[in-house]
């Protein structure tokens, strides 16, 4: 056993050797989002609009259900999403949900309901 081991690194350590430590001056490129990704993503952060929650113009926003553990925690499913967060589900109770809409609002819903969101555009 002792020997196999011993001629695999032996075998393995020409291979190991040929390759070359990465350039620590080399750029890194783009890790995780593109520049409009970002300038988005900055955008709804500073509107106080959560990403997947927030309604899109007009879209629906559903209270698909509300589960409890029995230690006390909350999950509640907007549009087919878990939610454990307090930032997009601000109050939850027996039967419905306090949901924020992502504008700055939030609305209280029954488990089932849907509403549908319109875009206000200030035109009036």
């Amino acid at each position: 056993m002792k020997l196999t081991t011993l001629i695999l690194l032996l075998a393995a350590g020409p291979v190991c050797a040929q390759s070359a430590p990465p350039d620590p001056s080399a750029p890194l490129g783009r890790l995780f989002n593109t520049a409009e990704r970002r300038a988005k993503l900055d955008s709804m952060r500073e509107r106080n609009v959560e990403p997947g929650v927030a309604a899109p113009a007009d879209s629906e926003l559903r209270l698909d259900g509300i589960v409890r553990t029995s230690d006390g925690r909350s999950t509640v499913w907007v549009n087919g999403v878990a939610r454990n967060d307090r930032s997009s589900v601000l109050r939850i109770g027996e039967r419905s949900a306090r949901v924020a809409t992502g504008n700055g609002q939030s609305i209280e819903l029954p488990v089932g309901a849907s509403v549908r969101m319109v875009a206000d555009d200030g035109a009036r």
